[in-house]
């Protein structure tokens, strides 16, 4: 019955919680959620004193001092990276035949392409567009956009990262064999005649949809004993 599994995945999201298992957004989610619950619950506190009941004034401090100590143990949790990309390792590889061809782009500007390089970063633009697609295609289940542009930053943050360390590491070594080579070039000895102008077509972001704040996690703890 779809009672019963919708029991079943509220019982693994609050052991989730327990496990303390949450990325900054969710933890964020439920932070706000039992906070707004909190405050209601003072609301009606102050409205049970006021009109003189003490049964429903002692249920509403049970349930108060439950919501806190539920706080508390939100805000004591260390918040996770978020989860990996459904294709990140096929992004991963198609960036790694990306850097190349950047570097190449870059190192060409101002200056007439040979076929071969006009040709290869005609493929530049291709690998962008297949990234885009695979991070696309990573959506889960109900996850709205937010979430989603979250793991993707933080997919392309990771990537951006390695770039750089690649850089860094290919730099140092073409400095120890220039200079092993008595300061030749591996560049200087071949010659090309035919020549291309640069034209190579930029590829352009999908058009997103509206975002939507929470998402299925937050939807399906909200009426949990992580905001009673």
């Amino acid at each position: 019955a779809l009672a019963a599994k919708e029991a079943h995945i509220k019982k693994e999201l609050a052991a989730q919680v327990e496990a303390g298992k949450l990325t900054r957004a969710e933890k964020l989610t439920l932070v706000e959620q039992v906070g707004d619950k909190i405050a209601a619950l003072n609301d009606e506190i102050a409205d049970a004193e006021k009109d003189k009941k003490p049964v429903k004034l002692k249920k509403l401090k049970v349930m108060l001092t439950k919501a806190e100590e539920r706080r508390k143990l939100l805000e004591s949790i260390t918040a996770q990276p978020p989860h990996l990309l459904k294709f990140e390792r096929e992004i991963g590889k198609l960036r790694v035949e990306l850097r190349p061809l950047t570097k190449l782009e870059d190192n060409a500007k101002g200056r007439l392409l040979t076929l071969k390089e006009t040709t290869a970063i005609s493929r530049k633009d291709e690998i962008i567009e297949e990234i885009q697609d695979f991070e696309w295609k990573s959506r889960d289940w109900f996850e709205d956009d937010e979430s989603l542009d979250i793991r993707i930053e933080n997919c392309r943050s990771k990537a951006n990262a390695q770039d750089k360390q690649a850089s860094r590491s290919k730099k140092s070594s073409s400095s120890s064999s220039y200079s092993a080579a008595g300061g030749s070039s591996k560049w200087g000895s071949k010659a090309t005649t035919k020549f291309v102008t640069p034209g190579a077509k930029r590829a352009t972001s999908k058009p997103k949809a509206k975002k939507t704040p929470g998402g299925v996690f937050a939807a399906m703890m909200g009426d949990s004993s992580d905001s009673d």
